[in-house]
């Protein structure tokens, strides 16, 4: 043993040098990131100061905070997506264990018999008792810094997973916020639909008292069912609107559709004010970007493990054991035995083999770079998407609140002109109608400003921060 030693020694000092020879043979994940110079399209902000993680907070909306406080509780979704991030831990941990020696404890007490023609020595008795207990180790010697690779990339896998899960989070979090605020808006829309109707039924009621006292004809009538059904209709198609934005809300939050009662929204409308920054922030701010960045960096590590797979293995074996035909010397000195040496595996007749391992390593890596720049680019288009709607929206919806205060005006001035007897009842009904068709387009293009709002929330990575690692 005592000659081992410096052997043992010597390994265990190439072992842990600085830089090992899987190292320089993994090719360099910098050079694949993707140009990020410029600036938003669309982006006409200035810095403003940082939000909190939890973003959903700026809409100032207490009915929005409860049910991402439920998604986040109780979403399957999310539970996988966690569920995944501790297969991918406990896999690193599996892959680091390699990095240490490998023992194992075994016993035996027994009765043998051998075969006499299977004998290479003679022995008096064929039939005997065995008495046996041990110890074995194996340790690879990670010479060549193959196992630390190893570790290396499943140790990227796992942190990619990690921040997927931050992804699914974000991806689950913004949708609910898009389906409540349209929910909201659907809401608003269906009692304005049901006050239309309403007036529908008057009008159709007044047309037909004007037929029956010889002031109208039959075709006002007419008209007048139509507009009562085409409202009739609409109210329709906005309660199933509603009823199947309450239940995709009930399935994001972990819920029974049928637990999920009706949501009262108790924020203001409009969009917020969001400082996208550049472009080049993405990549520390997108969860799905810093996803693609582990990828790649893993995918690397893998090309130096495929070739360090050419070179040899060096493996230490060693075992140990006292062992007897007979109980009472089971212990004794004589009863000892040892085995301890190295083991070489050298790959002859496999370089074919390896070689397209080499091969698919480095296709895979290039995949991995060409998603990577894929997904950057997919992340400033969604940014500029975002920014475009909600500057867009936000226009429109000065024009469309001018257009509600000229149609209430209208509908006002009808209301007076009617009291007073200048105008039939119908031309205020008219007007009304008018106002409340105004009232929900501008509650619409409100919501859409506040959806726009998210989705650029969303297409940042969910914060104005960066995203640590």
């Amino acid at each position: 043993m005592k000659s081992l030693r410096p052997f043992l020694l010597s390994l265990l000092c190439v072992g842990t040098a600085c830089q090992t020879v899987t190292e320089r043979m993994v090719p360099d994940a910098d050079e694949e990131t993707p140009e990020a110079s410029g600036d938003f399209r669309y982006d006409t902000t200035s810095d403003s100061e940082a939000v909190p993680e939890d973003w959903w907070k700026v809409f100032g909306d207490s009915t929005l905070t409860e049910l991402i406080g439920r998604l986040n509780d109780a979403n399957p979704d999310v539970a996988a997506a966690l569920a995944r991030v501790d297969q991918s831990f406990a896999i690193l941990g599996i892959t680091r264990s390699s990095i240490f020696p490998t023992g194992r404890a075994n016993a035996e007490v027994g009765r043998r018999r051998d075969s006499q023609n299977n004998l290479l020595f003679p022995i008096n008795q064929l039939e005997y008792d065995r008495f046996s207990v041990g110890l074995s180790a194996t340790w690879e010697v990670d010479f060549w810094g193959r196992v630390r690779a190893t570790v290396k990339r499943d140790r990227l896998r796992a942190q990619g997973e990690a921040v997927n899960y931050r992804n699914v989070l974000l991806s689950l979090q913004a949708s609910l916020a898009e389906q409540y605020f349209a929910y909201r808006a659907a809401q608003t829309e269906l009692n304005l639909l049901l006050r239309a109707e309403s007036l529908a039924e008057e009008a159709l009621a007044v047309q037909r008292a004007r037929l029956e006292l010889g002031q109208g004809v039959q075709a006002d009538v007419a008209k007048a069912k139509l507009e009562l059904q085409t409202s009739a209709a609409a109210t329709e198609a906005a309660h199933r609107n509603s009823g199947k934005l309450l239940h995709s809300l009930a399935t994001l939050t972990g819920t029974m559709p049928s637990k999920l009662t009706e949501l009262k929204g108790q924020g203001g409308g409009g969009s917020v004010e969001i400082p996208a920054g550049v472009p080049s922030e993405l990549l520390g701010r997108r969860p799905d970007l810093m996803v693609a960045d582990r990828s790649l960096r893993a995918a690397a590590q893998q090309i130096g493990i495929s070739k360090a797979d050419f070179l040899p293995k060096l493996t230490l074996v060693g075992s140990g054991a006292v062992a007897s035909l007979r109980a009472e010397n089971w212990f004794e000195a004589d009863s000892g035995l040892f085995d301890v040496g190295p083991q070489v595996d050298v790959p002859i007749f496999a370089y074919k083999l390896r070689k397209n391992r080499v091969a698919e390593a480095k296709a895979a890596y290039q995949e991995a770079a060409a998603n990577y720049r894929s997904a950057f680019l997919t992340a400033v288009r969604e940014v500029d998407d975002a920014l475009l709607d909600l500057r867009s929206f936000e226009r429109e919806a000065k024009l469309q609140r001018a257009a509600l205060d000229a149609a209430t005006e209208a509908a006002t001035a009808a209301k007076d002109r009617y009291e007073r007897g200048l105008d039939s009842y119908l031309e205020y009904i008219g007007a009304e109608q008018v106002r409340l068709q105004t009232a929900a387009r501008e509650k619409n293009t409100s919501a859409q400003g506040q959806i726009a709002s998210v989705h650029l929330i969303r297409a940042l990575g969910g914060s104005w921060g960066s995203l640590e690692e």
